[in-house]
């Protein structure tokens, strides 16, 4: 297994490496470390069946059925599909780290490209860690003991769009929200980092709405400057593998009327996580 880094602060490409078939277990702790240090990791020319993809993942820590949100592939209720195109068109088009309205959010995410538009549809993420070092320190230390609301943010638009205001209630008080850290910790690195996105946080605590507003969108901004990010040019195969703990994400929608299908399976624990004692 070769492992070359994509930026200094996030992302790795691995090569010389087969998913395919039950992965040895010194592998899968190898790649579990590369995750830990890098983020997320790339893997080329994979072309993994949807059983293959999800024994992947399975690696890593448990699967879990897709959500309300998006249709799982038939017969692999784990396996998420996206398809977008003219008549479902994406709608991801926003920095965000899977899940973060849920009190734990997902541990990790596996996405293959199955069909890639010729040009375009590309995938960027942000490493949170370097957002948290790069911030002025007397910020950092005012961070510390804040804490920000976390709810379905523009899911809310996809609900409304099947079933109306109704759907819309009915999903939020099914999902509800959690309060997490601003300044949250890698609990296998104990790195800190910057745990806010602008799909799915919208309120500090503490604040009154103005207040709040205006240090989201400083954050948000701050996140968004490229020399915390990594851009991968996807092909049918390739696969990304990582870690929600302190990255984010963006899916540039930028390619239709050409069409764009994914593939995913989330984990939702870390199976390594050393237990709290």
């Amino acid at each position: 297994m070769l492992v070359t880094p994509s930026t200094p602060v996030i992302g790795a490409e691995v090569s010389a490496v087969d998913l395919t078939g039950v992965l040895k277990p010194e592998l899968a702790d190898a790649l579990h470390h590369e995750l830990t240090k890098h983020h997320v990791l790339f893997f080329h020319e994979q072309n993994l069946t949807a059983q293959e993809l999800t024994d992947f993942a399975a690696n890593f820590g448990p699967v879990v059925e897709a959500h309300h949100t998006y249709p799982s592939l038939p017969g692999h209720p784990s396996v998420i599909v996206l398809d977008t195109h003219p008549d479902n068109p994406p709608d991801s088009a926003e920095w965000h780290s899977d899940l973060t309205f849920q009190p734990s959010s997902a541990f990790a995410s596996v996405l293959q490209g199955v069909v890639i538009p010729p040009v375009g549809g590309d995938t960027l993420w942000a490493s949170l860690f370097a957002v948290h070092d790069a911030l002025p320190p007397g910020l950092r230390r005012d961070l510390q003991d804040l804490s920000a609301v976390h709810d379905l943010g523009s899911f809310r638009n996809q609900a409304f769009a099947e079933g109306g205001s109704e759907k819309v209630d009915q999903l939020m008080a099914s999902v509800g929200s959690a309060a997490h850290p601003i300044i949250d910790h890698h609990p296998v690195t104990g790195r800190p980092f910057v745990n806010v996105n602008e799909t799915f946080t919208v309120h500090v605590l503490g604040m009154s709405r103005p207040e709040s507003h205006r240090l989201l969108t400083f954050l948000f901004d701050f996140i968004n400057r490229p020399q915390f990010h990594v851009r991968l040019r996807w092909q049918p195969g390739t696969i990304a593998l990582w870690d929600n703990r302190g990255s984010q994400h963006y899916a540039v929608d930028d390619y239709l009327p050409q069409r764009r299908v994914m593939h995913r399976v989330v984990v939702s624990a870390d199976q390594r996580q050393p237990s709290k004692s």
